[in-house]
């Protein structure tokens, strides 16, 4: 695959807030930018399913508490964090590593459980 299909590939980033569906290069650019190093991490319920993250997000206080974050994750197998700040994006990669578009199926699951997670949140 090349290097240009594998920024095309769509993604989910999910913030404190809101869920969006983005292209790989913008969830790159949107979580990290320019600040820290990138992160990423297996999500072990769906194989080749991962997350993104900055991981100097972590101990900066300026950085919104990411709840609805922490709970998809924790829905898709990341072991429990006591928080998540920042923006975090969840992608699919293929055998080599390289980002591909979620199919349908899998991008209305990771949708369901952000719904629930929302559910949490509220209550």
């Amino acid at each position: 695959m090349s290097e240009t299909s594998e920024n095309l590939s769509w993604t989910l980033l999910i913030g404190p807030y809101s869920v969006r569906r983005v292209r790989h290069w913008d969830l790159v650019a949107r979580v990290v930018g320019d600040c820290g190093p990138m992160r990423t991490a297996p999500l072990p319920r769906v194989p080749g399913l991962r997350m993104l993250c900055d991981a100097s997000d972590a101990d900066n206080l300026r950085e919104p508490v990411n709840e609805l974050g922490r709970l998809v994750l924790e829905a898709f197998g990341h072991p429990y964090s006591a928080e998540i700040r920042g923006h975090i994006g969840i992608y699919l990669a293929d055998a080599e590593g390289v980002p591909v578009d979620l199919p349908e199926p899998l991008r209305e699951r990771i949708e369901a459980e952000v719904r629930r997670a929302r559910e949490a949140v509220r209550s």
